[in-house]
């Protein structure tokens, strides 16, 4: 599967941020929300370039933590399920 992510970068609270474009291909419909972005990382990373930084902290949808917008909604389109449940 491809996707195509849409992430808010800014280096810090004092410089202009702005939203960056990367496609992601051979996303397994196994794969967590958040195990594509590590693999977004992971590729980050390879290329040289800064990772994506995100809270997580339990990835079993208990702590909360990971909360993210996902097409310009909390968690993104299922109702009372955490991202990491994505």
């Amino acid at each position: 599967m491809k996707l195509k992510l849409k992430i808010w970068r800014q280096k810090s609270q004092h410089d202009k941020g702005g939203f960056e474009t990367h496609l992601m291909d051979h996303v397994s419909p196994e794969m967590s929300f958040l195990e594509m972005l590590d693999a977004l990382n992971q590729k980050l990373i390879e290329e040289g370039k800064s990772p994506v930084a995100f809270e997580h902290d339990c990835r079993e949808g208990i702590c909360g933590s990971c909360g993210l917008y996902i097409n310009g909604r909390p968690h993104g389109p299922n109702q009372k399920t955490t991202t990491c449940e994505l």
